[in-house]
């Protein structure tokens, strides 16, 4: 591969001279090179290797030589742009490029999919924005609890074909008693970074979590013997497996816990490792010494391409369509989830009932949908529920409001194409009605806290990993946006609290309805989740979070569907 010094000076050849055939003498060419003679003759013979320029030499002094230049500047940053991706290096293409994004961004469509490298097989996806945090122990969106599957283990986890619960760090376990449980951990698991795992971790991990109410009954954990886990209950929890297998439960290793830079470039002992994570590029790597079956892909290459939002947002595409790399087969189905409005019951305009309920007509669905660009209708359903077969009762009908406030503030977190068109349907519809409303962007991790007391309205959107019992049980015990918007509903808290001792009491569903016929919860949409992938790529099936389990992906060697190093 040339070097950036040889493109360098092509580039200031081709400024300075353009594409025609001319006659100079090295010692012009020298000038121009800011070099002596003899380094502008081994230039020239570099350039002419990689077919750039034709150089015809003339013998004796006073002589001239012929100079044709065969590539042009934008032809020589396209090639170096493509030599530059096939090896990875997305953030020194993107220096490269500067602000030529009409040259950057076909190229980095033309390298997605599989690739080769040194004969590591890699799968190159791309994504619409940056992925800063991903420690399970934060709340996460939806891809960030994805990528924390792939990067950390917990004792239990949930198998995605049957729903049934299975060991992970914990081979087997047993309950002692209704508050007393023993977990046995595997012999010679390690992190990421080398050290082997201890029972230390598991106890560290969890006990950083007893301030949550998810976790708020763990009153003791401890080691009777090595590789062995006591976790002792304050209450009886059948569900405590379900609980265990959460994103938040992962054993991180404890020295590193609350160290700079552990969020973005997290350790763990899961089966792929983050080597790099910044603003343009996240990459991981298989960990050859994962305790499971090591996966099948090398790396996975995830680049951003913020340009595409409005196709990445729920939408992966793992390559192109292509006569000779093959046809795409897709994947689509409703998510386990939906898009959501919350009403703030600290809001002192929506104590009023009839408010809510009119807010709740006027900010319909298909009202919605009407006032959005046709592509995101496409993507939409309405929905009756929190999940697509939850189709809750209709609340009663209730007078207009009295009277109508002037303004309302609504919250949704930033870096979401489909938040801004319903924020402007909706400002649209309340504007029609004499109502101003302010749309206010916030990062992620601020709006999922719900610490802005002046808003009244939250945007939101939900995906579930599965359609149990547990899973809406955890996202109403474990998103602290919804313990401050509803502090209030405390039939829903402590609900929520007797179900997981007892079970038989109203579950999860039927709390949120409640709630939902109250108008504090506002079901919208139900978004079509789309996985398409090249023929090629094998083992990908999409998962409820859209995505596909890295494990379990591979690509079989085809005529034509690999690059390398050395082109496409």
């Amino acid at each position: 591969m040339p070097t950036t010094r040889l493109y360098q000076q092509f580039q200031r050849l081709a400024q300075q001279l353009g594409a025609d055939e001319r006659e100079i003498s090295l010692a012009e060419v020298a000038d121009l090179l800011c070099c002596t003679p003899r380094n502008a003759r081994l230039l020239l013979r570099r350039m002419q290797e990689q077919g750039w320029l034709n150089w015809t030499a003339e013998a004796g002094r006073g002589r001239r030589s012929r100079l044709t230049l065969l590539d042009n500047q934008e032809g020589l940053i396209r090639r170096r742009l493509r030599a530059l991706l096939q090896q990875g290096l997305l953030a020194q293409a993107v220096r490269v490029a500067e602000d030529r994004l009409d040259l950057l961004t076909p190229l980095l469509i033309e390298q997605l999919g599989q690739a080769t490298r040194a004969g590591r097989q890699i799968l190159r996806v791309p994504y619409y924005r940056p992925l800063p945090h991903l420690l399970p122990t934060a709340p996460l969106r939806r891809s960030e609890v994805h990528l924390s599957r792939q990067i950390f283990n917990g004792l239990t986890r949930r198998n995605e074909e049957n729903g049934e619960i299975e060991g992970d760090l914990a081979h087997h376990w047993e309950c002692l008693g209704p508050r007393h449980w023993r977990f046995y951990l595997r012999p010679a698991v390690c992190f990421h970074h080398g050290r082997e795992l201890e029972t230390e971790d598991v106890i560290d991990s969890l006990q950083a979590l007893r301030d949550r109410p998810l976790f708020a009954h763990f009153t003791r954990l401890e080691s009777p013997w090595p590789r062995t886990l006591d976790l002792h209950l304050d209450s009886p929890d059948p569900w405590l497996l379900h609980l265990l297998a959460e994103p938040v439960a992962a054993v991180l290793p404890r020295e590193l816990r609350g160290t700079a830079g552990f969020p973005l470039q997290p350790v763990g002992t899961g089966p792929y490792r983050v080597t790099t994570n910044d603003p343009l590029h996240l990459c991981l790597s298989a960990f050859d010494d994962y305790f499971g079956l090591r996966a099948l892909l090398d790396e996975i290459d995830i680049w951003m391409l913020p340009e595409l939002a409005e196709r990445l947002e729920s939408h992966l595409q793992l390559g192109s369509d292509s006569p000779e790399l093959g046809t795409m087969r897709g994947e689509s189905e409703l998510e386990s989830g939906c898009y959501f409005l919350l009403q703030d019951d600290r809001s002192a305009a929506l104590q009023d009932p009839a408010l809510r309920h009119w807010l709740t007509r006027l900010l319909n669905p298909i009202a919605l949908m009407a006032r959005v660009a046709p592509e995101l209708q496409r993507g939409w359903t309405s929905a009756l529920g929190l999940l697509p077969h939850w189709r809750e009762g209709l609340a009663a009908s209730l007078p207009e409001p009295e009277r109508l406030p002037a303004r309302l503030v609504m919250a949704c977190f930033n870096q979401h194409l489909e938040f801004d068109e319903c924020g402007r349907a909706m400002a649209s519809l309340l504007a029609e009605q004499g109502i101003r409303l302010e749309v206010r962007f916030l990062d992620y991790d601020r709006w999922v806290s719900g610490v802005d007391e002046d808003v009244d309205l939250w945007l939101g959107t939900l995906n579930l990993e599965h359609e149990q019992a547990f899973a809406p049980y955890a996202w109403l015990q474990g998103t602290p946006l919804l313990r401050r918007v509803w502090g209030q509903q405390q039939a829903l808290w402590q609900g929520l609290t007797q179900w997981r001792a007892e079970e038989e009491v109203p579950g999860p569903r039927a709390l949120l309805a409640q709630v939902q016929r109250q108008h504090w919860f506002v079901p919208l949409f139900h978004h079509w989740l789309e996985l398409e992938s090249r023929v090629g790529v094998h083992g990908v099936r999409m998962t409820a979070l859209g995505w596909f389990d890295f494990r379990s992906a591979w690509l079989k060697p085809e005529q034509g569907a690999q690059q390398t190093e050395n082109g496409a």
